[in-house]
């Protein structure tokens, strides 16, 4: 299998190091980046480098895979073009941040768009040629989130190539019974959209609790600005290594996510499986309806208003809250769902989907692909 990734290793999507680590006992897998991460993460596997699809498609030639695999939707139309020239199968892993821009926007949003004259992603040129690569044979499947699968479909995607799959956590590397600490966190890229000044405003009403803030991202500094000027006396910590956030997880009683209401943006961040994993109560704004789906009935907090939260994250988290988190958070476990991925490239391997070799040479000879040099499936 090979891996065709925009960004590798990148310290804010360790789903991609989580799935790799949980499949490659069972699958070759080779990697190939086509940027070098802004933040990486040191425990990583070999990878190489090609930037154009030149370097990708002699790449694919090189490693002679069964299959592709990438993430992001925004990848599709790129990974479906290597795929179109290879002739090799593909399949795609989606996320929050790449889809949760395709759902539909409320009033006020449409307003704001119209305002900044900015195109609707479902009308943008990179979605037209994304979806046009899902209708290809060629297009195992692609996973996405529950709550995305509306989005999708509205924005012209086939739903008989949408899996609906959880987050890629390894729960085991979190499951953790033992007493938390008393501490509250918060964590993720610093945007607008995160309305993590609500969090420093939050710190300053309970002084008595330690607050910690795993920022990541340029805008970082401006947060600690705001603090300052705040007199919050929240701590930002620094970028911290995936090996190392379960030890940075027990540290706590509650994980405040925030969000913006006006920009409900935020999808289903890793850290609220990984927290509960841990023993960690879970607050999260109620930005959507899908949210429920993901923290759990009863297995954390969504809250209308940072300001009903003192009283909360200053007790402990309820035992039962904490029980439904642990059942919760196994929902994400990748080994409970990679069988998702893998079954797609069971089939093909097994000769249960076309003759890839075949679709390839028949679309070479119609003059959709160069002919010669194709790396079809071993």
């Amino acid at each position: 299998m090979l891996f065709l990734l925009r960004e590798y290793p990148q310290i804010g999507q360790t789903y991609i190091k989580n799935e790799i680590e949980a499949l490659e006992q069972d699958y070759e897998i080779g990697i190939v980046t086509r940027e070098a991460p802004g933040i990486p993460y040191d425990n990583h596997r070999p990878h190489s480098f090609a930037g154009t699809i030149e370097e990708l498609v002699a790449a694919v030639q090189a490693f002679r895979p069964d299959l592709l695999h990438t993430h992001h939707l925004t990848e599709l139309h790129l990974i479906g073009e290597v795929s179109r020239i290879t002739g090799v199968p593909f399949t795609v892993r989606t996320h929050s941040c790449d889809t949760i821009a395709l759902r539909r926007k409320g009033f006020a949003g449409r307003i704001r768009q119209m305002l900044r004259r900015e195109t609707p992603p479902e009308r943008s040129p990179w979605l037209r040629d994304a979806l046009q690569a899902m209708e290809s044979d060629l297009c195992l499947g692609v996973l996405g989130f529950p709550c995305a699968r509306p989005w999708l479909i509205h924005a012209g995607a086939n739903a008989s190539k949408l899996i609906d799959c959880f987050p890629v956590v390894r729960f085991d590397h979190f499951h953790d019974r033992s007493a938390n600490g008393d501490a509250v966190m918060n964590i993720g890229l610093v945007t607008e959209e995160k309305a993590m000044p609500d969090f420093l405003r939050l710190a300053r009403k309970v002084p008595d609790r330690t607050f910690n803030l795993y920022a990541m991202g340029y805008r970082t500094e401006w947060l600690k600005a705001r603090d300052a000027q705040l007199g919050a006396g929240v701590n930002m910590v620094d970028p911290v290594q995936p090996e190392d956030m379960p030890a940075e997880y027990k540290k706590h009683r509650w994980l405040v996510y925030t969000g913006d209401f006006a920009r409900p943006t935020v999808g289903w961040p890793m850290a609220i499986a990984e927290a509960q994993a841990a023993g960690v109560g879970i607050c999260m704004p109620n930005l959507r309806r899908d949210l429920i789906q993901y923290v759990g009935e009863g297995a954390g907090v969504l809250y209308d208003s940072i300001d009903e939260l003192p009283a909360i994250v200053s007790a402990p988290v309820p035992e039962e809250m904490r029980e439904r988190g642990f059942e919760q958070a196994r929902k994400s476990d990748i080994e409970r769902h990679k069988h998702l991925l893998t079954d797609l490239w069971d089939d093909a391997l097994c000769g249960k989907l076309p003759d890839y070799r075949m679709i390839a040479e028949a679309a070479a000879a119609a003059g959709r692909m160069p002919a010669a040099g194709l790396a079809t499936p071993a």
